[in-house]
């Protein structure tokens, strides 16, 4: 992983905003995407061919240039898949519009079907609006963010590991056949690296400060090479250490959200 870019993006706008959705089945509303959790989903309710808008109001212009989706249920990329901008809630010529990839569910590698792209430049608007056309019909959506990212200018990694967590409850029957009871499993990431600027590395320890080890964030951690298997949402489980004798060190674990 060394020389990648490493993408923090912690500081949701979603989460103070103002959501109103074109359509929403009972129990699923568009606030249960300011909700940490990635399976308490939103859910479209009987939308055409799969259409469904939901409008984000920041109540003022906002800065925005990383937008991050997981907790879908996409099985194929949607016709449309995309997030607008305006200063007003009028979508007729939006300001801009960004186009989103689609990641499927489940990755060959694991990955828990996390989307995120980041912007050419910053969006300053007081509206979004996330736009989806999915012609099999209804879909989920568990979280999803727009803001901006921290992203260490001069990074340079030198220690990843990744390990696959399977919590699932196995026993014997009497007559002594093994029994599951299958529990979705999680990812479990180490990384160590090392930031070379004292700024960043101001801006790195601010972050941490805001978050700990209690909020859920997303974290792409090869955003160069392999942004697709290397995008994990979830939170640190070990606090990052301060490791400063000449260079800036960081050092944390961070696991996958279930």
């Amino acid at each position: 992983m060394s020389n990648s870019n490493i993408l923090f993006l912690y500081n949701n706008l979603l989460d103070s905003a103002t959501l109103t959705a074109s359509s929403a089945a009972t129990g699923f509303p568009a606030t249960n995407l300011q909700h940490s959790f990635r399976t308490k989903v939103y859910r479209t309710l009987g939308a055409t061919a799969g259409t469904a808008q939901i409008v984000i109001d920041h109540g003022t212009a906002k800065d925005v240039n990383c937008i991050a989706l997981t907790g879908y249920n996409w099985l194929s990329a949607p016709a449309t898949l995309q997030v607008e901008f305006n200063s007003a809630d009028s979508w007729g010529s939006p300001a801009a519009t960004e186009t989103l990839t689609w990641v499927s569910g489940t990755t060959p590698g694991g990955n828990k079907g996390s989307i995120i792209k980041k912007l050419s430049s910053t969006l300053t608007y007081r509206y979004n609006r996330l736009s989806v056309v999915y012609a099999p019909g209804d879909w989920d959506l568990g979280r999803m963010f727009v803001g901006t990212y921290f992203e260490p200018i001069t990074n340079y990694g030198w220690g990843y590991s990744e390990s696959v967590v399977d919590p699932s409850l196995v026993s014997q029957t009497i007559g002594g056949q093994d029994h599951a009871d299958e529990i979705e499993r999680y990812r479990v990431v180490s990384c160590n690296g090392t930031i070379l600027t004292k700024a960043q590395w101001v801006l790195y320890q601010a972050m941490i400060n805001i978050i700990g080890n209690r909020k859920d964030i997303f974290i792409a951690f090869d955003y160069t090479n392999d942004p697709i298997e290397r995008t994990i949402y979830g939170k640190f489980t070990k606090i990052p250490s301060i490791k400063r004798p000449y260079l800036f060190n960081y050092d944390f674990e961070f696991t996958e959200a279930r």
